[in-house]
């Protein structure tokens, strides 16, 4: 008998020496501190700017690479891609009437830095010990700022200076001219030629130009502002080297122009109408992200 009993035991000591090695850590030492964060993910997007909107929702898509460089703080590098939209009041009887509208097919990069204040000050190898809020809410808030570039495409914009509707008392189609200052945006002046392709002059002899709009822009994102939630899913039990956590997160971007909604309002002398600001947009999602 105790022949058998020693051979249970040297044939136990391996297999459970063997298990441990996957078992997740008692101390919850296994996932601290990883270096590299992956995020994918995809939401929605707001888009602020001179029209009068009655829908601004879009969508977007982002890829952000995150280093851990000390305790708490991460840099890292985002890319992101989506529509801005935009759509004012077509209701020609509606006081905030604006028949402008765009869709803008975006490109967006940045650097930012991200910070998670709890973990500044706490020991995450007893985290597991803590309570659902402190090891998931607490530890996952972060908030960030970056710099970073957006390049716009414009697939539909209103450029036109007049606006045709139909009259709800005589039944008849109506045309209501629209400043061209309030349809102005980025453009090059061209000259104006004629079906022989010889050059248009005015009365004075002077070659005549008219305004080429530009289908592609780009500008300045500063600052870039998020905030948000990175809450672990498996931390305390994945048999991996590395773990995976759900991504709430909301960003704020504000533009160095007002190239995001396509258009630059001026006044009929050239002058910026007041209480103009610059444009921006918001673009809230879910991500998942993964920690190694």
């Amino acid at each position: 008998m105790d022949r058998i009993y020693t051979i249970l035991i040297f044939l136990a000591v391996p297999i459970l020496g063997y298990s441990q090695l996957f078992c997740p850590p008692i101390d919850g030492k296994k996932n601290q501190n990883k270096n590299i964060e992956i995020t994918a993910g995809g939401g929605f997007t707001m888009l602020y700017g001179d029209i009068n909107h009655t829908n601004n929702f879009g969508y977007g898509a982002v890829l952000k690479g995150d280093y851990h460089i000390i305790k708490g703080l991460f840099a890292g590098l985002e890319l992101q891609t989506g529509l801005l939209k935009s759509r004012g009041e077509s209701n020609i009887y509606i006081v905030d009437w604006d028949p402008r509208f765009v869709e803008n097919q975006y490109f967006a990069g940045s650097l930012n830095v991200t910070a998670y204040p709890y973990r500044f000050f706490t020991d995450e190898k007893f985290l597991f010990k803590k309570s659902f809020f402190e090891r998931n809410i607490l530890y996952g808030f972060y908030v960030g700022l970056g710099v970073g570039g957006i390049f716009n495409n414009y697939k539909n914009i209103q450029r036109q200076t007049s606006y045709s509707y139909r009259d709800l008392n005589t039944g008849a189609t109506e045309v209501m001219e629209i400043p061209e200052g309030s349809v102005n945006g980025a453009h090059e002046n061209v000259f104006v030629y004629d079906a022989d392709g010889e050059m248009v002059l005015d009365a004075d002899g002077n070659p005549v130009t008219t305004k080429l709009y530009s289908q592609k822009t780009r500008d300045k994102l500063l600052p870039i502002v998020n905030v948000g939630l990175s809450i672990p899913l498996n931390k305390f039990s994945t048999r991996t080297d590395g773990y995976f956590s759900l991504v709430i997160n909301s960003q704020f971007n504000f533009s160095g122009g007002e190239d995001l909604d396509g258009y630059n309002p001026i006044n009929t002398d050239g002058s910026r109408p007041e209480g103009a600001r610059n444009d921006m947009y918001n673009f809230s999602y879910l991500g998942i992200k993964y920690s190694f």
